[in-house]
């Protein structure tokens, strides 16, 4: 037996796992997801070389997806981050690219009669091809899509299953009759179609990622919008003040004349402090980022009025490589997440809000820490909003983040929230 037939699952575990590594988001730590799988690599092709070495490729074939496909499967959704239809998706998806590229590979082994490593060798080099275009041109649209939608993968997945189940029969016929030209015919078809409904599929995804864009830029300008005309009213509220204390004090310049006519200097001069004093309104700059630090002082100073304690230790430079409503409108979800949280929690418990920031070479670090109820609820990694209708502002939070291949990290722990967002503008 020729054994570079070894080879065969050792490649084909290979270029799975590198497709769905490509395609999908993880939720151990590098090193961890690393050690997972090259336990898994060894495991299991140490089964397959056996099942090949002791019954040959027939049998290799008919438990290729008991001793290949299901294991391998079972790995991914255990260290994989979503664990829904969209990681099922992906998984049909590398499937049939291993399929896919596997059938010209046969075909150009046969055509220049070369056996087991000649075959093994084209699949590399046409899978390396692939992997180039699937990185360069769908990977991050892919994760994109898959973060905007989190709905409808599991009737996308009907279409790659038949396509699959096709191919892997396809596959069962060649193994019985080891001609080549009874599936090839077959698969080329089935290829084609697929593709084709792949390109269709991208057309749809980007027009809905379009409507997605829209949709969230339309409601970054109402959350400024809105910013805007709390501000406008905090002005209006704050010149109202004003002008009743002049009102009052043009009704009380008598009194001040009296005062002075007495020799009551010391008492005139208190007044007129206080007067003072009441009209100024400090300006308290946080950043040197206008409409954060604009942002800042509305929330620190509605806080402030509910009881809550407010820390901010912020350094954002003026100018960013990223819209300033957009920004503005992060900062915005993240404090008014954290100012709902306090206004949750019983009268007489303390209340805080702490943010802190730090730029450093294009990478804006954000850490907000507030006091909150024991007990708040977590999907996978993501807080869920107690409120009716609520939990817009923490996608759009994430949707910001991942526009700027950033991170983010939420964690509630002994009444203590935490949210963590690093951003690379």
């Amino acid at each position: 037996m020729d054994l570079s037939i070894i080879l065969m699952p050792v490649i084909t575990l290979i270029t799975g796992q590198l497709t769905v590594l490509d395609l999908a988001k993880f939720r151990f730590h590098t090193r961890k997801l690393i050690a997972i799988l090259i336990i898994e690599l060894i495991t299991q092709v140490a089964v397959c070389a056996t099942i090949l070495l002791a019954f040959g490729y027939d049998a290799y074939v008919i438990s290729f997806f008991f001793c290949m496909e299901l294991p391998a499967i079972l790995t991914f959704l255990y260290v994989s981050r979503r664990r829904d239809f969209r990681d099922f998706f992906t998984v049909l998806i590398t499937v049939f690219i291993s399929f896919a590229f596997s059938i010209p590979s046969m075909w150009l082994s046969q055509l220049m009669k070369g056996g087991y490593l000649w075959y093994n060798l084209i699949r590399i080099i046409i899978f390396s091809f692939l992997f180039f275009l699937l990185h360069k041109f769908i990977r991050a649209r892919y994760i994109q899509i898959q973060d905007e939608l989190d709905k409808g993968w599991g009737i996308f997945c009907i279409l790659p299953l038949i396509a699959c189940l096709v191919m892997y029969s396809q596959y069962l016929i060649y193994g019985r009759s080891g001609d080549f030209s009874d599936i090839f015919a077959n698969c080329v078809v089935i290829i084609t179609m697929m593709g084709t409904v792949f390109m269709v599929f991208n057309y749809v995804l980007a027009q809905l990622h379009e409507k997605y864009m829209l949709q969230e830029q339309r409601r970054i300008l109402d959350m400024q919008n809105k910013a805007q005309r709390d501000q406008f009213e905090q002005q209006r509220e704050s010149a109202e003040r004003s002008n009743r204390r002049w009102h009052d004090l043009r009704h009380g310049i008598q009194q001040l004349i009296d005062l002075l006519e007495e020799g009551k200097v010391e008492l005139a001069i208190c007044y007129l402090k206080e007067q003072r004093g009441e009209d100024q309104v400090p300006k308290v700059i946080y950043c040197m980022h206008p409409v954060v630090n604009s942002m800042l002082c509305l929330w620190a100073e509605r806080a402030k009025k509910a009881g809550i304690e407010v820390e901010i230790s912020t350094d954002i430079p003026e100018n960013l490589m990223i819209e300033p409503m957009e920004l503005s409108a992060l900062f915005a979800n993240a404090i008014e997440n954290a100012y709902e949280a306090c206004l949750r929690l019983p009268v007489q418990t303390p209340k805080f809000i702490r943010i802190k920031t730090q730029y450093n070479a294009g990478r804006l670090a954000i850490g907000i820490t507030n006091s909150c109820l024991p007990d708040i609820p977590f999907d996978k990694d993501m807080p869920i909003s107690e409120k009716k209708g609520g939990g817009i502002g923490t996608r759009s939070i994430a949707y910001t983040i991942g526009r700027y291949a950033g991170t983010k990290f939420f964690e509630a722990k002994d009444g203590v929230f935490t949210a963590r967002f690093v951003l690379n503008i």
